[in-house]
């Protein structure tokens, strides 16, 4: 089994992290200022729990928002649960950090945004070929002197044929300036 670094999903990870730090911040000490949060998800991940009418209503997706009015705010590893008012009615609701499609600060024009865990999207990662290059024996010297115009021409000509050949991965070091 080959190892591959699965960045977007590293990254994901550590920005649903950021929205439970933000969350446990929120629960502890309440919205500062102007701030509140748009939160959608998917309202049949695993482990939303929310009242069987809410479900009926949205039955794919749905987005709360944390502003004047919620209580009970409880912040997890995992989830989140939270109390809201849906047409003067108080409702409970726990939702996974990994349902989270997006987080959304408009108060300060924020926003972060997801592909929910098990989306195909987010579990097939394209492979891409690295090539290591080593400076004194991949990048031969010119032996002609040719005139400063075409010997940059040359380069840049050189240069896309590197790219295409080596996929998705640009090495920089092909742009310096000689």
């Amino acid at each position: 089994m080959t190892f591959k670094i699965d960045y977007e999903k590293r990254i994901q990870s550590a920005l649903r992290i950021s929205i439970r730090q933000i969350l446990q911040d929120v629960a502890k000490n309440g919205l500062p200022g102007n701030h509140h949060f748009y939160i959608s998800f998917k309202s049949q991940f695993p482990g939303v729990e929310m009242s069987k009418w809410l479900y009926e209503s949205y039955p794919e997706e749905m987005t709360i928002v944390i502003q004047n009015w919620f209580e009970g705010l409880i912040v997890n590893k995992e989830e989140f649960s939270i109390i809201l008012n849906f047409n003067n009615s108080p409702e409970k609701m726990t939702i996974p950090f990994q349902s989270i499609l997006n987080f959304s600060d408009p108060s300060v024009n924020f926003s972060l945004q997801f592909e929910a865990a098990g989306d195909e999207k987010s579990t097939s990662v394209p492979e891409i070929n690295i090539e290591t290059h080593q400076n004194n024996e991949e990048s031969p010297k010119k032996q002609n002197p040719k005139s400063g115009e075409d010997e940059k021409n040359e380069d840049k000509s050189a240069h896309t044929k590197a790219l295409k050949k080596t996929g998705n991965v640009i090495d920089f070091e092909s742009f310096k300036k000689i």
